[in-house]
């Protein structure tokens, strides 16, 4: 982990404490408010906003693409760092003054900067790309460790701080083998180099901002993507409230809705936003992807929408311009509470409906002609009017027939269909499986957040009868398929899909110990995928005397989607216990009802005036020459060396693997650390990231180990095996092996295979070549070999790719 100036932390913990009250909507305050930030930007301008480390360069511009002076990002580092730029030593610098001299100052003391020269800071100067580098590196104490760049435009002088910013992801260049070393900076690009600089130090999850977008809607960015589960209770209540401020509008229901990304939480209120509004994240609830809590805060954001709706489009579709005009649709850029008219060539028109920001209305109009439409007082939902508006028409011709574009399995008996455009009416589709004749479609209900999607269900009656996989083929009957303009599919629709049925097994990924007041109170587990069926009959429980116990007794469990959630009674003795969940413990929701692998944890349950760790974190692992080494940083019990224990791309260790504790060079047991020999035949194909994983490792004091995952480089030991021959020509034969295999320089394989002929007798090889990966031998007469023997030898010229000799021993007739 890279470490952090003291500065740096001071920062960081007055960032954490500090209450953001957002400007009004008037004053923008927020990446959405600037018009030259795009989606590459916006969370780093967000941040440097927030907490008001940069300022926009007007109102409405953060000024992304310009270059910032060297006194300008002097004075945003200092402001991101939080230094005492009043009482910084003076640098002795002539050309600074009073606005950049204080920042100047107090980065020169922190070595973080120097000047052109002794006596010239040259703070009007664009700073440039090695520049901005440098101060970084120093500025966040970033190290580059082995890191080596390569860019081909980086000189010795900026090297190391180039290399450092690349270990830590702080830029990625400006091609793949340019960094733009000269080149000015721009403020889009310091506000990233910043941004990501600023999000390495390792503090919790937390909310970044509180935007008020309009009266309507607010947005809360977290730092790090939120766990979309832990937004609500079990009773699907929202847990971060919308506290109101004294004299501010009630905004009545308020939806959450999160983004895709985690990131981004959008309230909107049924009613709408005026006044001041305290967002509040409650303690230890709201978690983050990786299982943090995000951070307690009432963040307060000032609501006061000035601006009245635009006009962003005025459409209107017909099937053929012969028709005419039967329905505008006009959208503004935010919702409309209501509008007086519209006029067209002096005709008024008042809307049918209203419904968000899209209101529509009937007119009938020569859809061969060019019409302006003016809009009168369109009112927003905060009382802001604009009087009037006049935009153009866009008149689209649609006389396309909706098709399907794309249908995905989604699960066992789950499809997801997607058409073109939106129905006119309920999508109907027939399934067909094999050579059953009938329709295996069960049900097909279109996306509520997505017209253009449907979510098909299958019968299960019909799924899976021969194999682990089926065949769906979909069709949409000719007509079926309407959209508004009343077009419709002139042949059948056919569409093919593979759904596959589950049969994996639900494994434990994670086990959480829960405690109150110090106290052990229970357990979490989690499982790979949701579960169901919990059966507590099958959970076996000992304390530490061995003495068996009543799961009844001593705990209750409840299943939560993906978790079991185990609580301890509140009469429990303090004492260690095991639970042994056995196979089936809980199945998946699959068809099959897969059930879940065994898993036992043990719990310590102790005073709360001595709580002791019940778990323990993997120190390092190794590998090399497919020797694995484990080390703990503890001392183990002989459950270490159970290969069950330790799984290679998900699957468990043969139960032959070799497992020792480490000795030294005296002989003596070094108990807090494992080799484990991966057997022969285990490894088919290298692997320079398998998946290595351990769990349920019991220390001496009996506590577990943490789910622990990491990657190692494994190598192919699997011996290529002869599986056939043929004769492909009179005098030769072609031996095709398990997989490719090749011949070494100057090869001679007749001391490691053999041919004979029906009688016993043997045929000699002539000579040995490699044909698209198969071993071609040639002889006096093909059609008289019957039998091919691998044999072993000291020298073996047969090998696959990885070097690895072709296996011995194995006998093929023709």
């Amino acid at each position: 982990m890279t470490s952090r100036s003291n500065n740096y932390s001071k920062f960081v913990a007055a960032a954490a404490t500090a209450t953001m009250v957002a400007s009004a909507i008037a004053v923008p305050a927020s990446a959405a408010s600037f018009s030259d930030v795009s989606s590459t930007y916006k969370t780093a301008v967000d941040y440097l906003i927030s907490n008001n480390i940069a300022k926009g360069t007007t109102d409405t511009t953060f000024g992304t693409t310009a270059s910032i002076t060297r006194g300008d990002a002097a004075v945003m580092i200092a402001n991101a760092l939080k230094l005492n730029t009043s009482k910084a030593p003076s640098a002795g610098f002539t050309d600074v003054n009073s606005r950049v001299a204080g920042a100047v100052n107090a980065l020169v003391a922190e070595k973080i900067v120097s000047g052109k020269t002794a006596t010239t800071f040259e703070p009007d100067a664009n700073i440039t790309r090695q520049e901005m580098a440098k101060i970084v590196a120093n500025a966040y104490n970033l190290k580059a460790g082995t890191t080596k760049n390569e860019f081909t435009d980086v000189n010795n002088n900026w090297d190391g701080f180039v290399d450092a910013l690349v270990a830590n992801k702080i830029t990625f260049g400006k091609t793949a083998t340019t960094f733009a070393s000269t080149a000015s900076i721009t403020r889009g690009e310091f506000a990233l180099f910043v941004y990501r600089a600023e999000n390495l130090a390792p503090t919790a999850a937390e909310v970044v901002s509180v935007n008020a977008i309009n009266a309507k809607t607010i947005e809360v960015i977290f730092s790090t993507p939120v766990d979309a589960d832990t937004l609500q209770n079990d009773n699907n209540v929202d847990v971060i409230k919308v506290n109101t401020g004294n004299g501010a509008t009630d905004p009545e229901n308020v939806t959450q809705t999160l983004s895709e990304d985690g990131k981004t939480l959008t309230l909107s209120a049924a009613n709408f936003f005026k006044g001041d509004y305290t967002i509040a994240v409650p303690f230890e609830v709201v978690k983050s992807t990786t299982g943090e809590f995000v951070k307690p805060v009432n963040k307060t954001v000032k609501v006061n929408d000035l601006t009245a709706p635009v006009v962003t489009s005025a459409t209107s579709t017909v099937k053929d311009t012969k028709e005419n005009v039967k329905l505008v649709t006009i959208e503004f850029n935010e919702d409309v509470q209501s509008l007086d008219f519209i006029k067209i060539t002096n005709q008024n028109y008042t809307p049918e409906s209203i419904e968000g920001n899209v209101a529509t209305f009937a007119v009938d109009l020569d859809a061969t002609k060019n019409y302006d439409i003016t809009v009168v007082n369109a009112k927003d939902v905060a009382g802001n009017v604009k009087a009037l508006q006049t935009t153009g028409l866009t008149i689209n011709v649609d006389n396309q027939a909706p098709s399907i574009t794309n249908v995905v399995a989604t699960g066992e008996q789950t499809l997801t269909v997607t058409v073109d455009e939106a129905l006119k009416t309920n999508l109907v589709l027939t399934g067909i499986i094999g050579t059953f004749n009938a329709n295996v479609v069960s049900s097909v209900e279109v996306n509520p957040k997505n017209n253009k999607q449907y979510f098909v269900t299958l019968n299960p009656a019909y799924l899976y009868k021969n194999g682990n996989s089926d065949s769906v083929t979909l069709t949409a009957a000719k007509g079926s398929l309407s959209d508004s303009m009343d077009n419709t599919n002139a042949n059948d629709i056919t569409k093919t899909v593979v759904v596959s049925k589950d049969i994996t097994a639900p494994t434990v990924e994670n086990v959480e110990v829960t405690e109150k007041d110090g106290i052990v109170t229970g357990f979490t587990v989690s499982y790979s995928e949701e579960i169901t069926d919990l059966q507590t009959a099958k959970v076996s429980l000992v304390n530490a005397k061995e003495e068996i116990l009543s799961f009844a007794n001593i705990a209750t469990a409840e299943i939560s989607k993906n978790k079991v959630i185990v609580t301890l009674k509140s009469d429990v003795k303090p004492e260690t216990y095991t639970f042994n969940f056995a196979e089936g413990f809980v199945t998946d929701k699959s068809l099959a009802k897969n059930k879940a692998t065994s898993k036992t944890v043990v719990i310590d349950v102790k005073d709360a005036e001595a709580p002791v760790e019940t778990a323990f974190t993997i120190k390092e692992v190794a590998a090399a020459n497919n020797v694995i080494t484990v080390n703990f940083g503890e001392k183990v019990k002989a459950s270490a060396l159970n290969a069950s224990a330790y799984k290679l791309n998900g699957v468990a260790l043969p139960t032959d693997t070799k497992i020792a504790f480490v000795k030294n060079a005296a002989g003596v047991v070094d108990q807090t650390q494992v080799e484990i020999t991966l057997p022969a035949g285990l490894i088919v194909k290298n692997d320079t990231k398998a998946i290595f994983q351990v769990e349920g490792i019991q220390t001496l004091d009996n506590k577990v180990n943490n789910a622990f995952t990491t990657s190692i480089a494994v190598t192919d030991n699997t011996a290529p095996e002869a599986k056939s021959f043929i004769t492909t020509d009179l005098d030769e034969i072609t031996v095709t092996y398990t997989e490719a295999v090749q011949l070494a320089a100057d090869a001679d394989v007749t001391d490691e295979i053999k041919l004979s002929d029906d009688k016993g007798a043997a045929v000699a090889i002539t000579a040995s070549t490699i044909v698209n990966g198969k071993l071609v031998l040639t002889v006096a007469d093909s059609s008289k070999v019957t039998k091919l023997t691998t044999v072993a030898s000291q020298t073996i010229d047969v090998k696959d790719a990885a070097g690895v000799s072709q296996k011995a021993g194995l006998t093929i007739n023709k």
